[in-house]
């Protein structure tokens, strides 16, 4: 599976200009509030460059990637969450997503607009995180006012009623529900109602090479400093499109805040995969090489159903050998096999990030 993602922001931030890079399309990026209407969508691969080297061993025909499906969400506005600046739409296309890129302008430019007339990140950050807060407060409190014609003696809705109140609590106290604990049955039970302030978040600084915008995006680190908070900031005009290079999953990526272009597309998408707990694991041989995304935490099982669901129906075990064992024997199956380093697994193993499988399944 590939994941949704949608960049979010006040109008005139950048988010169509960092879309269209990133996706290589050109939807209108004006100097003007709501020139976006209507959602545009952007499929980009992940090329991950593991796949070229698991294929290079084996001489697949062909390599296929996985994707990531990006939504530029046109500008909200204060009072968004009431239908302000068409906002009530634009909120309902947040929900379709899985994880939420807030971009946020860092930079000074009189050519281009601001919707409150002066470039002020916190405040802005704060107007988007209020509406998406606002908009959860009004999903919980339709709930409970629907549940007064709901006998509230049954158990199951007594547990739903105090999960929402715990929630409209933290909601009214300006808590986002991704910083708030819950339990796996919490998760589930709200998983129908589309909650925006329980995806996760990631903030995308849209800065320059100047000293203002050094001292922005200072102050913004500054006020997440003691949250467990992803903030990647990047100047988006001097970045290659994404899709023109491979994402080396395997680095150890340590951002130097002090050189800002060092920071890049590429980052979103392995901090992206981070923030919503997403491996890659591989199937391949002489036909393709293709990658698959999964939940940290899935089963073989589970994967093998992403491939077909007769492998899940039928599964019976997995040929298991991680990408690095592969590398090391430069893809000679013997070798691997002599070596041990070719496993045997059962329904019940949690794959691994790189993870190279073959699925042995009978229907």
């Amino acid at each position: 599976m590939g994941f949704k993602c949608g960049i979010v922001g006040l109008p005139n931030v950048g988010k169509s200009t960092l879309f269209n890079m990133m996706t290589n399309l050109q939807v209108p990026a004006e100097n003007f509030p709501f020139c976006t209407i209507k959602p545009n969508i952007g499929i980009i691969p992940v090329i991950d460059q593991r796949l070229k080297e698991i294929s290079s061993f084996l001489l697949s025909k062909k390599i296929i990637y996985t994707n990531i499906n990006f939504f530029d969400i046109a500008g909200l506005v204060k009072g968004a969450s009431t239908g302000s600046g068409l906002g009530n739409s634009f909120l309902e296309n947040i929900k379709q997503c899985n994880a939420i890129l807030h971009m946020v302008r860092c930079f000074n430019n009189d050519n281009i607009t601001h919707i409150y007339h002066n470039i002020d990140p916190e405040r802005d950050i704060d107007i988007i995180n209020m509406e998406l807060l606002l908009s959860d407060l009004s999903v919980c409190e339709k709930y409970l006012i629907k549940t007064r014609i709901i006998n509230r003696k049954l158990e199951n809705v007594k547990k739903g009623i105090n999960l929402i109140n715990f929630c409209i609590c933290n909601l009214k106290a300006g808590i986002p529900l991704r910083e708030v604990i819950l339990s796996k049955s919490d998760h589930f039970f709200l998983e129908d109602f589309k909650l925006l302030t329980l995806k996760p978040m990631m903030y995308i600084l849209n800065a320059d090479i100047h000293k203002d915008s050094k001292v922005m995006v200072t102050k913004i680190l500054s006020k997440f400093k003691d949250k467990n908070v992803t903030i990647l900031p990047l100047i988006i005009k001097n970045n290659i499109p994404i899709n023109s290079q491979s994402i080396n999953f395997l680095q150890k990526k340590t951002y130097d805040l002090d050189n800002i272009s060092n920071i890049n597309f590429y980052d979103i998408i392995r901090e992206g995969y981070k923030l919503l707990k997403l491996i890659t694991f591989f199937t391949a041989g002489p036909k393709e090489t293709r990658a698959w995304t999964l939940k940290q935490g899935a089963t073989i099982k589970k994967a093998s159903g992403l491939i077909h669901t007769d492998f899940e129906k039928g599964f019976i075990r997995a040929q298991v050998i991680s990408y690095h064992d592969f590398i090391d024997f430069k893809g000679n199956m013997r070798h691997i096999k002599l070596a041990g380093k070719m496993r045997i697994e059962g329904k019940k193993y949690i794959v691994q990030d790189g993870d190279i499988v073959n699925f042995l399944f009978n229907v």
